[in-house]
């Protein structure tokens, strides 16, 4: 009987091994897709010249700019790139600021940032990578809802660029929820946006962050998480945290689109000088490897349960305060030779009893044409 016993005890043990070696119970993955994962991360973690850590806890990783993962792109090996790469248009400078406005929301790394050579990359984790995945599959039983200014779609525009300056809130979201500001440009089913988001999918966390997305084809990508995006900018990172406004103290960002008319590249640019932090190579893209044909302001939220986070400031806007409306002020887009235009826009809703949008023409130089957005969300 005492025999029996250790040896079941023995098959016990062994099973639990077996177990141990071939799925995280916790995770939910297999020996096979965490082996998959850690494939992933030696891509996206280049060799770091320096690391940086953030009062958030954030690690970025200086790389030298020619290991970036951008580069891991198939059609981006034999590029003919350099760190000191600019657009080959300049853009006027903004206006000076408001007294009640802060433009330096987001002030770039601390500790001299990167070295000249290197570019800074948040630090990518297999926590993050696990998000992912279930941000992938979270989108399959998701919704989706916009309150945009856009331009008509309409391939004549021609459009080589798009940009706001926007205020920044931290609305309040859910594990499985996620709430942004955007600008976007978009030709067919290729298209890129920039601005801030509220992502614990995507983040882990609750912080409003810096972030880029382009869509080419069927693929999407946020920021540095696949190859694509180059960035050149050594002081200024994407994924970085902005301070946020509140009742009397309005922090806002410019956020600009930019196609360089010689070549093709798609520049963000960032902050009231139109600061370069990357660009998007021509190569990526089938629609947007010419002009965009529209563009857009204004805010999107998702949700994969029945409840919808705030958008914006969280509440409808009403034109009469901007210090609790959200806003993309001094909206405008870039023709087909470089000349910023006023555009001409039109609501898109989809949820109005949830989030409402309007623009308001120019009324005066500083604030120029805006779009106001926003919502409190559903509370079912």
């Amino acid at each position: 009987m005492k025999t029996t016993r250790i040896h079941l005890s023995v098959i016990q043990l062994l099973i639990a091994i077996l177990v141990y070696l071939n799925h995280d119970e916790v995770e939910g993955l297999s020996k096979k897709d965490h082996e998959a994962l850690e494939r992933q991360l030696k891509l996206l973690n280049k060799p770091a010249v320096k690391t940086i850590k953030t009062e958030y806890e954030d690690i970025y990783d200086c790389v030298d700019f020619y290991q970036q993962p951008a580069f891991d792109h198939p059609l981006l090996k034999n590029h003919t790139y350099h760190p000191q790469m600019k657009p080959s248009l300049s853009l006027l400078k903004r206006n000076k600021k408001s007294s009640t406005s802060n433009s330096s929301s987001g002030i770039g790394l601390n500790d001299g940032g990167c070295p000249m050579g290197t570019v800074p990359i948040r630090r990518t984790t297999k926590e993050d990578l696990i998000r992912e995945r279930r941000f992938n599959t979270s989108y399959v039983g998701g919704v989706f809802h916009f309150a945009l200014e856009q331009t008509i779609n309409d391939p004549n525009l021609k459009i080589s660029g798009a940009g706001t300056i926007s205020s920044i809130y931290n609305p309040k979201v859910l594990s499985n929820q996620w709430s942004a500001s955007i600008v976007k440009v978009q030709n067919g089913r290729d298209q890129i946006q920039a601005g801030w988001r509220v992502d614990p999918i995507l983040y882990g966390d609750t912080r409003t962050r810096f972030f880029s997305l382009f869509k080419a084809g069927t693929t999407q990508c946020f920021n540095t998480r696949c190859p694509g995006f180059v960035i050149v900018n050594t002081q200024i990172p994407l994924d970085m945290v902005f301070l946020t406004s509140t009742p009397g103290r309005i922090f806002e960002q410019t956020f600009f689109i930019q196609r360089d008319l010689k070549n093709g590249r798609w520049w963000l640019r960032y902050s009231h000088d139109f600061t370069q932090i990357g660009f998007w190579p021509s190569e990526l893209f089938t629609g947007l490897k010419d002009f965009a044909s529209q563009a857009a302001w204004g805010g999107e939220a998702f949700s994969s349960v029945p409840t919808f986070p705030p958008m914006g400031s969280g509440r409808f806007p009403k034109f009469v305060d901007t210090d609790k409306d959200a806003f993309c002020s001094k909206i405008s887009i870039l023709d087909s030779v470089g000349n910023t235009r006023d555009p001409a826009v039109s609501s898109f809703e989809d949820a109005h009893a949830l989030y409402r949008v309007a623009n308001k023409p120019i009324t005066n130089k500083e604030f120029g044409h805006a779009v106001f957005y926003g919502g409190p969300g559903s509370n079912k």
